[in-house]
């Protein structure tokens, strides 16, 4: 029997309408997408978004003084994701029914909204139910809203025929907080959202060299980390923090002794590409104390340039570190914690060098496309 290939699907401002996009779901759909391509999994792969006056309209609706709850009140408009659906439904093509609709996220409904019958999967970092569980999850969403696109997912999940996940904290989330079927939820991974496993140059661990990366700075922890960092220089008077990813950050000059801020670096342009490399061979720990984190790439990159990681003793991110092997766990918020194991990390460079390893192998045996799309086709190959 022939393996049905997939056709990829994605859409809305809140992850990117082009699969293929560098920028779009963090870079992991263009990843993922060309890895299906190499592998011969992949039909085709294309997104969408509501025309410009629908999108227009559904701002409005939703709109608050609250530039996070505006964007979370849109965000979750069940009605906004019935015409996804619908644009979605009008770019498919007669063939594509021949093949298998793996869909990212579950803001579409597609089993509701194609009038025939097709195979339909999905491929999910995280979920609403465990967004709203977080600390970093506004406040003033009203309930209703949320209620509604909780249900809307719950439909989404129970009418797929798989569903597929970055890590297995999530596939613990949909069978306990959307009551799915253990048996069509599976663990897929994720890989690392680089072109080429970067080389191993002599890393000099003994540099006090901290790294932070992270477009959304506040809900990555990164207020507790210049806390914490405080402290650290009370006792590591020469270490620096590196900080990458927000485009706009005012640190007061209360946080500001040692720490660097470099803004945004994009892969896709090479002087900025090498100058990110340039700062991960320097560094000497990765630290990332999110509030909240439906997955997270960036310590596994860090991991592949051997830089052992700081996390959040949650989610996915206990099952990239084993506490004192290729890095630490600190409980979410604990300053006071964050600041102490980064320190006594400090005090000893060749225990770092030593995580650093590990840190490097796991990542190479666990968290690639490859590794992740060779498990997506026996899945799939299950399937038939």
């Amino acid at each position: 029997m022939t393996l049905r290939k997939v056709v990829g699907i994605m859409g809305s401002g809140l992850i990117g309408t082009d699969p293929f996009d560098v920028n779009a779901w963090s870079g992991s759909s263009r990843h993922f997408f060309s890895e299906c391509n190499r592998q011969d999994l992949l039909h085709r792969a294309f997104g969408v978004e509501v025309s410009s006056t629908s999108k227009l309209f559904f701002m409005l609706k939703a709109f608050s003084p609250s530039k996070d709850v505006w964007r979370q009140k849109f965000y979750l408009d069940t009605a906004y994701y019935d015409q996804l659906s619908k644009a979605i439904a009008d770019k498919l093509r007669p063939e594509d029914f021949n093949h298998i609709f793996l869909q990212i996220g579950g803001i579409y409904n597609l089993k509701k909204t194609v009038n025939r019958e097709a195979s339909i999967v999905s491929y999910h970092d995280g979920n609403l139910a465990q967004a709203i569980k977080s600390p970093w999850f506004p406040k003033n969403v009203p309930k209703t809203r949320i209620k509604r696109a909780l249900e809307y997912e719950r439909g989404v999940y129970h009418d797929l025929d798989m569903i597929f996940t970055m890590s297995d904290y999530l596939t613990k989330s949909f069978i306990r907080d959307f009551n799915i079927d253990a048996r069509k939820v599976r663990t897929i991974g994720a890989g690392i959202n680089l072109d080429s496993v970067p080389r191993l140059y002599d890393k000099d661990y003994s540099k006090k060299n901290l790294l932070f990366i992270g477009a959304d700075f506040y809900r990555k922890g990164g207020m507790d980390l210049l806390r914490a960092f405080k402290h650290v220089r009370d006792i590591h008077h020469d270490a620096t923090l590196n900080i990458i990813g927000p485009r706009v950050l005012k640190i007061s000059s209360d946080y500001s002794s040692g720490v660097v801020y470099h803004g945004f670096l994009s892969k896709s342009e090479p002087i900025q590409k090498m100058k990110l490399e340039q700062i991960m061979r320097d560094s000497s720990i990765f630290v990332l104390p999110s509030l909240y984190e439906p997955f997270g790439i960036a310590p596994l990159e860090a991991m592949a340039f051997g830089i052992p990681c700081i996390l959040t003793n949650d989610w996915a991110f206990r099952e990239m570190v084993t506490p004192g092997i290729n890095g630490e766990l600190v409980s979410c918020g604990d300053i006071t914690e964050l600041a102490e194991k980064i320190s006594t990390l400090l005090m000893n460079p060749d225990k770092l060098l030593t995580m650093g390893t590990a840190a490097r192998d796991l990542v190479l045996k666990r968290f690639t496309w490859n590794h992740v799309v060779n498990n997506l086709r026996n899945e799939l190959t299950s399937m038939q």
